[in-house]
């Protein structure tokens, strides 16, 4: 009987030990998982500068050109900003049509045309 009392005891005192060395060992697997994704974060953090320079400087390439055609800077550099690659790509056909129309027709695309469907001596830019 003694020793059934002896084991029972040392039971209770062993218990509580082995629990708390497996939720220690538990505590330190959950913090070397959030150690981890802290670590991700921190590098997808560092994504995020780098992509909102290339939009700035999409849309200040878009402002550019805007100004260089004569058309709206503060919209195509806030259009190039939101839409970069969408809106580079239209700013490139629309010059390359420009370009056409100059070589073609000795007037830019966005020229107002005249009564008779050209551009006239009233309408050209100066």
């Amino acid at each position: 009987m003694r020793l059934l009392k002896f084991l029972f005891i040392a039971f209770l005192l062993v218990a509580p030990a082995a629990t708390f060395a497996a939720s220690e060992v538990a505590e330190r697997a959950e913090i070397h998982r959030l150690e981890q994704r802290v670590a991700e974060l921190e590098r997808e953090n560092r994504n995020v500068g780098g992509v909102a320079a290339v939009a700035i400087l999409f849309g200040a390439f878009c402002a550019l050109w805007a100004q260089n055609t004569a058309r709206s800077a503060w919209l195509w550099f806030f259009l190039g900003l939101f839409f970069n690659v969408v809106t580079v790509c239209f700013l490139l056909t629309k010059n390359a049509n420009d370009a056409f129309d100059r070589r073609e027709f000795g007037r830019a695309a966005h020229e107002p045309r005249g009564p008779a469907g050209r551009a006239g001596v009233f309408n050209r830019r100066t």
